[in-house]
């Protein structure tokens, strides 16, 4: 078994250019445990790692990709398409019908299980491979995945042909299994819903009732500083919008301090001039790592907030906007606290502006989330 531990992207392309893998058994870590997988493509492989799980059915592969981009967006359910740039990069796996005869050999009546893995060099490999990894956890069928390289080197090196490992540092003790969702078209549930639906194969690190409420309504989080002058105007006239053409979003809004304040007089009297009465009960908040992986879309009111959330979420930064931005603007949208009435109302006018553009981008689907996004 070859070993190579966080190579960084030169190395690996030099490894690749000598070593392309078509029929190799691969070690690799998804960022929450432990995987023998191999190239889409390698049959050979396929039915090795099938031999050494001692199985013989095609259930528990998993598709890997290095961005959701790689996908065809023709072929992705619209419904879809929120909880997947929400929840990707990370620890969720989602099954779906996806008609494309490169997965006939890990597809299950016609549907994939995909997942943007967490880790950074595993998502810079199956870049460079060209094609999806297959992932399936390291154990004979009907055993526990085995958690610890130590014993996966003493135990099973003669499974693989190569590892790639992460620094030793973004390994963690024990099994984080991803959570698997289903996704069922109306037409295929047995239930008179006429919504689609999610079903829970198996809940992992992320809770699925977290999921379905993503699903359901993807969250907008809006953030300034403080939250309690930009960003709980963006987040109430933004929730109006949503009422009033009736779309399946839901908003919250927090800031990078510490927060209990109440929002400033000035927001407070250009909201309820708009009827939003609500405006007078909000409380500041701060921002969590929780609020940012629950969100479908975080956007920030200056660039510096955005990097600053970035930094912090690493693995959200597409999602990490700044409200310019979003709507193909530059520049931040100022700060008014602390300025006269007049300020604040030209503030509240390059807001709605930007709210009034991303509702028209969500509602014809033309909102992306990468270069070549879904």
């Amino acid at each position: 078994m070859q070993i190579m531990r966080d190579p960084g992207i030169h190395k690996l392309e030099k490894l690749l250019s000598k070593n392309p893998m078509h029929e190799a058994t691969i070690l690799h870590w998804t960022g929450s445990m432990w995987g023998i997988g191999c190239r889409l493509s390698s049959k050979e492989a396929i039915t090795r790692i099938n031999h050494l799980k001692q199985r013989s059915d095609k259930h528990g592969y998993i598709a890997l990709l290095p961005d959701i981009s790689v996908l065809d967006a023709a072929k992705v359910p619209s419904a879809l398409k929120p909880l997947l740039e929400q929840y990707w990069p990370g620890n969720l796996t989602v099954v779906f019908s996806y008609d494309d005869p490169k997965f006939k050999d890990i597809a299950v009546d016609g549907k994939v299980a995909f997942r943007v893995p967490a880790d950074p060099s595993l998502r810079a490999m199956i870049n460079l491979l060209g094609e999806p990894l297959i992932s399936t956890s390291v154990n004979v069928s009907g055993l526990p995945p085995e958690e610890d390289f130590n014993r996966i080197e003493r135990n099973y090196s003669t499974w693989f042909d190569f590892a790639l490992l992460p620094q030793a540092k973004e390994v963690r003790s024990g099994t984080e299994f991803s959570t698997i969702v289903e996704y069922i078209r109306t037409n295929e549930a047995k239930s008179t819903s006429r919504s689609d639906e999610l079903k829970c194969l198996r809940e992992g690190s992320v809770p699925f009732y977290e999921i379905k409420q993503s699903f359901k309504l993807p969250m907008v989080m809006f953030v300034c500083t403080a939250n309690i002058c930009r960003s709980p105007i963006a987040e109430k006239l933004f929730r109006m919008m949503i009422l009033n053409d009736n779309m399946p979003l839901a908003t919250d809004s927090c800031g990078l301090i510490d927060g209990g304040h109440n929002i400033s007089l000035s927001s407070m009297q250009l909201l309820m001039e708009r009827g939003l009465l609500e405006a007078q009960e909000h409380v500041s908040k701060q921002v969590t790592p929780q609020m940012i992986t629950s969100s479908w879309l975080v956007l920030t009111m200056e660039e510096r907030q955005r990097e600053w959330l970035r930094d912090q979420s690493p693995n959200s930064g597409h999602k990490i906007l700044t409200l310019n931005e979003i709507v193909g603007e530059t520049g931040d949208i100022k700060d008014p606290y602390g300025s006269d009435l007049e300020s604040y109302r030209k503030t509240f006018v390059i807001i709605e502006d930007r709210l009034q553009r991303l509702m028209e981008m969500i509602k014809t689907d033309t909102l992306k989330l990468t270069d070549n996004g879904i």
